[in-house]
């Protein structure tokens, strides 16, 4: 290190104006602070916007360096996540400083700027490496102040000492009070983008956990009462060929039939708890299989794209159409359903409709009405929403709208099921 410089200056608590005209052209900061605004107006990537903000200061106030640290509530820490030059990217969410310890920490626990004119005599700069502070020697760092309290600090570093005056500090003022609102906005939106994904993730997990269990159910069926279904018949397939009575011969028969029945009722039970098409095939091709097995009372019109949809989210509008064609069989009294899979510019949207008798929504809303409020509770988790359009006498129409954020990525999509010339939803 060299030698211990001269001056260190601390600048007053009060607001801080436009300074007067100086090295620095006015015009350039005026363009710089509507740039900022700019910025704030169209990036809500924090990190994207501290770097370019950086940059334009660096540039404004022919400085070296810029680093701009936002405030960190919940560990009580300054964190670097904004940086130029670009070398310093590398280090943007790592370097971390306790509120109040380094330069960057003391101005964002008291809300005060400081002038430093050689940062190596101050008591309050700590030497980070991978921030090569031998490079730099003086600095301005000024707070980023909203209402509530300061969300950062703007650090600008210079290689000569006595690079900055108070001109250079009443200006950055200025950035550094657009630029706390833009912070504060995007941190935000950071958050929610970090809650929207924890949601994801839960209802992927949640979804995972009840197929997992469907498929314990199916096997429990599988491996329980169809066995001994089958083992019962075999049994009265023997105790028929041992006797002559013709009575007993007749309820022989009729028991035969029942046993018949309920081993179809469980394999459809099965089939229904385990689609193993919607893993082979994808959804489109599962909405198909469920349809065609659905009934022979109606006709089903498909019109289906294939959609590059995530795991969890396909599994989900599988078993609302499910659900939705047995409310067909049960209450419709349908003669033709019409189900739809397309993509619009919001996302993806899923049309189930009917011709049957339809019914007062608001009715059909209560405690045990089953079928809709799982649909509802399908769609809920899943962050897309379900209308139910209904009325008595004029049939049923379901629409389930999924938005942007739950298609799969381009990578998902390419390991995902997708026929040979299948329409892209994506």
């Amino acid at each position: 290190m060299s030698e211990p410089p001269e001056s260190v200056s601390e600048l007053p608590e009060t607001a801080v104006g436009p300074g007067a005209p100086g090295d620095t052209d006015d015009a350039a900061w005026a363009a710089l602070l509507r740039q900022v605004i700019d910025l704030g107006a169209e990036e809500h990537n924090l990190r994207v916007v501290l770097r370019r903000v950086a940059e334009l200061v660096v540039a404004a106030t022919r400085a070296d360096a810029c680093f701009v640290h936002v405030v960190e509530r919940e560990t009580a820490e300054v964190v670097l996540m904004g940086a130029t030059p670009a070398e310093f990217e590398p280090m943007v969410g790592s370097v971390r400083l306790p509120l109040g310890e380094g330069i960057a920490g003391w101005v964002a626990q008291r809300g005060r700027p400081a002038l430093v004119d050689d940062k190596w005599t101050d008591p309050r700069y700590r030497y980070i490496p991978a921030l090569r502070g031998e490079d730099f020697n003086s600095l301005v760092s000024v707070p980023l102040v909203r209402p509530h309290g300061v969300v950062g600090a703007l650090n600008v570093h210079a290689r000569q000492p006595r690079h900055f005056d108070e001109q250079d500090v009443d200006r950055l003022n200025n950035v550094a009070s657009l630029l706390a609102g833009i912070v504060e906005n995007a941190v935000l939106y950071d958050r929610l983008v970090t809650r929207e994904a924890e949601l994801e993730r839960f209802a992927a997990r949640t979804i995972e956990l009840q197929e997992l269990d469907r498929r314990r159910i199916a096997a429990d069926i599988h491996d329980g009462i169809s066995q001994r279904l089958v083992s019962a018949w075999y049994h009265l397939r023997a105790a028929q060929s041992n006797t002559s009575d013709a009575a007993a011969r007749v309820e022989f028969v009729a028991i035969e039939g029942l046993l018949s029945d309920a081993l179809e009722e469980a394999r459809r039970a099965i089939v229904g708890l385990r689609p193993a098409v919607l893993d082979d095939l994808g959804l489109a091709a599962a909405i198909t299989s469920v349809a065609a097995s659905a009934s022979t009372e109606f006709s089903v019109d498909l019109d289906l794209a294939d959609c590059d949809l995530a795991p969890h989210v396909e599994v989900s509008l599988f078993r609302i159409v499910q659900e939705a064609l047995q409310n067909v069989v049960k209450h419709a009294g349908a003669s033709r359903v019409t189900i739809v899979l397309r993509a619009q510019d919001d996302g993806v949207t899923l049309v189930i409709e009917d011709d049957g008798r339809g019914f007062d929504p608001e009715v059909a809303r209560g405690p045990t009405s089953y079928g809709l409020s799982g649909m509802h509770e399908r769609a809920t988790l899943l962050g897309a929403t379900l209308d139910v359009r209904s009325q008595p006498g004029d049939g049923t129409s379901i629409v389930i709208r999924i938005p942007p954020h739950l298609q799969a990525s381009a990578e998902e999509g390419a390991d995902q099921h997708s026929p040979a010339g299948a329409a892209d939803c994506g």
